[in-house]
């Protein structure tokens, strides 16, 4: 049965992340239409459509730069018994949990990165210049850095050599995390803290989009929480409150910096000025 599923996932791998990822956007865009944390803005539908169309830009740029997915290396790596986990000859259930428990590790450390090192922020602070906080934050990403992030996990992958359904598994996990944590749904207390012990939640990553640097600067966190617990860049509340913190940076609060083109080039400017 398991073998069964595992070639399942293997032979439907776009559409099963693809269907995956459209039902759950779709699902918590309704949850915050009805169950919203905070009350969006009243630009909220352009943000939105721009940020959807980056997406399209981002899914172009891998598909044109990239050849060849993660599952394909990891596809590689099993029928080469090449990488790590080959060597080891771990048994599958330890495989897949590896790369869950690894791979999250991975995407932390990448993350912290993208904020310490000039460039790289240049690049990443797109992410962070939207003005709200909702769903659709999660996919607003500079080409650049979805294809650099690709790249840092297709080594990653080659390397490791997690057996293609678990890399498979662990970018759906990945994706519905991501959107889970970006969207602007409002949980009870007592299950937000309840979940923070073991994943991220909306609330603890909402205050990393906060505007002031040190509350930026935390809470890197993509499935697991504990990460930032254990490298101390966990925060557990932002200092404003969550009804009056501040989404964004201060040096793009002009709604221009929302539109595509301008998404684009805001990588290569030193000052918002210069757009």
């Amino acid at each position: 049965m398991f073998l069964q599923l595992q070639q399942y996932f293997i032979e439907h791998e776009s559409i099963l992340r693809m269907s995956s990822f459209v039902v759950l956007i779709l699902l918590l865009m309704l949850t915050e239409h009805f169950l919203p944390r905070r009350k969006y803005d009243k630009h909220i539908k352009y943000r939105r459509i721009n940020n959807l169309l980056l997406m399209l830009v981002n899914l172009l740029a891998v598909r044109l730069l990239i050849p060849l997915t993660i599952y394909q290396i990891a596809i590689y790596t099993q029928e080469n018994n090449t990488g790590l986990f080959n060597l080891l000859s771990l048994p599958l259930i330890l495989n897949i949990l590896l790369t869950i428990v690894i791979f999250d590790l991975l995407i932390y450390i990448q993350h912290v990165v993208f904020h310490k090192i000039r460039f790289l922020w240049d690049i990443h602070r797109v992410h962070h210049t939207d003005l709200e906080f909702d769903v659709t934050t999660s996919i607003r990403f500079h080409p650049i850095e979805i294809v650099l992030s690709t790249l840092y996990k297709s080594v990653a992958v080659y390397l490791i050599a997690p057996v293609a359904f678990a890399i498979i598994l662990y970018e759906i996990l990945l994706n519905a995390a991501a959107l889970f944590t970006h969207s602007n749904i409002y949980l009870n207390k007592k299950i937000d803290a309840l979940l923070r012990t073991i994943i991220v939640t909306p609330d603890m990553h909402r205050i990393h989009h906060s505007v002031n640097k040190f509350e930026t600067d935390s809470n890197y966190g993509n499935i697991f929480s504990f990460w930032d617990k254990i490298f101390s860049t966990y925060r557990p509340a932002p200092k404003a409150g969550y009804d009056a913190m501040i989404i964004g940076l201060n040096e793009f609060r002009d709604e221009k910096f929302g539109q595509l083109p301008q998404l684009l080039k805001i990588p290569f400017i030193e000052k918002p000025g210069e757009l």
